[in-house]
């Protein structure tokens, strides 16, 4: 499957001007539903409230939200084992005047939970009321609910106020822990914050609805049934769903029918040191230089990706389950993996001095350093290979099936 549906940073690109004008639309609508005024009539002065919410802070959005979500319920779940049984790894290089580094794949979540024998489900968006009756259900029940959103109307990560439209992103994930109807406000888990963060309703409504160009969220909401009684993990299964899965990612390419595809899997790894050296040549604002390097160097370590393109999550997971789960064959991964997480923070380290570097160079000094950086990337290169062999030699041992490249 193309990896295309990377949520690894929050991607520099614009938002449509009626963003706002149909969040504002949608809450006048909640507002006749739930009170005269927005979630503040009398009829709706109550609030749901999940008790004894303990949140751990996480490294990528998706999986710390999942990770909350089914530890709130009674799974002994880690954020590694989603990112890892989700066969997180892959590799997506799309040019541009910010060029976006994406590092994971898109059906992480279906990996995960079909892995980990978890149900889950998808709620209705396109109901008039958004799906708030249905999430409100949920709630009631004890179920914390995942929600989509585009994170730039978070206003508790932009100092209390909407963000930038360049910092749009609808691939942003939030989990739910209650609703106060009496203040038209929600409590929340996100990524790295420690506790529970508070959005107001109108705000929340807006940010799962916005219609941002980049991954529009579409009010998409999801939630997994609690754990059946003697529920366990079975490291076993999770290991091989995998090592098959991620090396399907490095196997994948692009479709040909896309006018100007992104790179993508090992392949796309082959190109990227060219693509490097040549930067200028597509990325044509010299002036932005500096911020397009430093930006590169976030995708890689910054922007939820837990660090070294989701490597550092994924070596978590190997280790877990060898110790945790015993599956002693994932052993021989660790060492060529630990090759890979160094050569991407090598690589993300000489983004960020180049970003610094470049100011004041003519287009010739500018030439060396994205030479200097291409060599960079074909360490990296072979550093990735290393490990993909490690994985088709595993894959081999534990007799699991792999797609054909």
């Amino acid at each position: 499957r193309v990896v295309t549906g990377l949520l690894a940073a929050c991607a520099v690109m614009g938002v449509s001007c009626d963003a706002s004008r149909d969040g504002a639309r949608r809450v006048s609508v909640l507002g006749s539903l739930w009170g005269a005024k927005p979630w503040n009539a009398e009829a709706n002065a109550r609030s749901i409230m999940l008790p004894n919410v303990a949140i751990i802070p996480g490294g990528h959005c998706e999986s710390s939200a999942i990770a909350n979500a089914l530890r709130y319920e009674g799974y002994a779940i880690a954020e590694c084992e989603v990112t890892g049984g989700g066969s997180a790894l892959g590799f997506m290089f799309q040019k541009g005047t910010f060029p976006f580094l994406g590092a994971r794949n898109d059906d992480m979540r279906e990996r995960f939970f079909a892995a980990a024998g978890i149900a889950w489900h998808r709620g209705n968006a396109d109901a008039a009321d958004s799906g708030w009756a249905e999430i409100e259900g949920l709630l009631e029940r004890g179920i914390p609910v995942i929600l989509r959103n585009d994170m730039r109307f978070l206003a508790y990560r932009y100092g209390g106020r909407q963000g930038p439209r360049w910092a749009s992103f609808g691939g942003h994930y939030v989990t739910l822990f209650g609703i106060d109807l009496t203040h038209g406000l929600a409590y929340v888990s996100d990524t790295e914050y420690p506790g529970l963060q508070t959005v107001t309703l109108a705000d929340l409504e807006r940010a799962r609805f916005s219609k941002t160009h980049t991954f529009p969220p579409h009010g998409e909401f999801y939630w997994a049934e609690p754990p059946q009684a003697g529920y366990s993990l079975d490291y076993g299964r999770l290991a091989r769903s995998s090592i098959a899965g991620v090396i399907a990612n490095y196997r994948a390419r692009a479709p040909r029918s896309v006018e100007e595809p992104p790179l993508i899997g090992l392949a796309g790894m082959e190109r990227y040191p060219e693509a490097i050296a040549n930067l200028e040549s597509w990325s044509e604002k010299s002036y932005l230089l500096p911020a397009v390097l430093n930006y590169m160097a976030g995708n890689i370590e910054d922007f939820g990706t837990g660090g070294a393109s989701f490597r550092t999550l994924y070596r978590a997971f190997l280790a877990r389950a060898i110790s945790a789960g015993e599956v002693t064959e994932l052993e021989p991964l660790l060492a060529p993996l630990d090759g890979s997480i160094a050569s991407w923070h090598a690589l993300s380290a000489d983004f960020r001095a180049a970003s610094v570097e470049v100011k004041g160079l003519d287009r010739a000094g500018r030439s060396r350093v994205f030479t200097r950086l291409s060599h960079r990337a074909e360490a990296l290169l072979k550093s990735e290979k290393a490990f993909y062999t490690a994985l088709v030699t595993v894959a081999e041992a534990m007799d699991i099936a792999i797609p054909e490249e």
